[in-house]
């Protein structure tokens, strides 16, 4: 289902209803949907996990920042965009990954923000915090 109306969002505006739907979950974007997704988000910040399959920081990293999305309270604020970075190389090479795990906040498609290598929980809610406070 939130396939489908992320699909149908793109063709559209962005609209509110669109972003809703989005938020406390983890999508997955390549580099032809990854501009897409921040456009419908607007002002609504995205968190985004640039990854490798093969990174084991990676996927140590993936469940904290899972985690840190959902559990927003009192309730979730942003999403969780995920981005394999072996089958999107223009997106990584046009924002300039070079280490992973890069762990990015934008808003209003503009990179605000980075972190890169694998935190602690606390580290990780608090960045997912400092961004989100405002919305």
């Amino acid at each position: 289902m939130l396939q489908t109306i992320f699909k149908r969002s793109l063709s559209t505006k962005p609209s509110s209803s669109a972003v809703g739907a989005l938020l406390g979950t983890v999508v997955e974007r390549s580099d032809a949907d990854f501009k897409q997704t921040l456009a419908l988000a607007g002002s609504t910040p995205v968190v985004v996990d640039f990854y490798a399959d093969w990174c084991g920081p990676c996927r140590m990293l993936a469940p904290i920042l899972k985690k840190s999305i959902q559990t927003q309270q009192p309730a979730p604020k942003t999403f969780l965009v995920k981005v394999n970075v072996d089958e999107a190389v223009k997106t990584a090479a046009e924002y300039g990954i070079a280490s992973l795990p890069t762990v990015g906040v934008f808003r209003d498609g503009a990179l605000v923000e980075t972190f890169v290598g694998l935190r602690n929980e606390e580290f990780v809610k608090q960045f997912v915090e400092k961004h989100t406070a405002s919305v």
